[in-house]
């Protein structure tokens, strides 16, 4: 036991004494503010995952809601996120159709849910798409 607890001491010192010159290297200077909104709407992958926190999020206010209203919840939820990403000119949904939008929200709360996959929604989309 003394063994290891020595061992884990002397691993941990030389670790950090290993960090220290990747803590010290200067970065090369950014754009201060400079953050890039449109990055979070880069694929429906991402909205797919943002819709359940923002559900649990209204969840919390409202503890007792039958699981048929967070369903309608979670759709309304992501046709607005995609709704508000194509009035923005946001990632992927710039240069598309209104209702070519409001179809990916209502994929994206789809598949939030788990009624369909990222892949079946795009496939789906696609066919009311027109080719570009």
């Amino acid at each position: 036991m003394r063994h290891r607890i020595f061992f884990l001491s002397i691993l941990s010192i030389f670790s950090f004494f290993l960090c220290i010159p990747v803590m010290a290297e200067v970065l090369p200077e950014s754009d201060p503010g400079g953050v890039d909104y449109g990055a979070v709407f880069g694929s429906l992958a991402a909205i797919v995952a943002v819709i359940p926190v923002i559900v649990e999020a209204v969840k919390g206010f409202f503890p007792k809601m039958p699981s048929i209203v967070i369903q309608i919840l979670s759709w309304i939820v992501g046709i607005g996120i995609c709704m508000f990403g194509w009035w923005q000119h946001l990632g992927f949904l710039d240069d598309l159709d209104w209702y070519i939008a409001l179809l990916y929200g209502l994929g994206s709360g789809l598949a939030a849910n788990g009624i369909a996959d990222t892949g079946l929604i795009q496939w789906i989309i696609g066919l009311f798409a027109s080719k570009k």
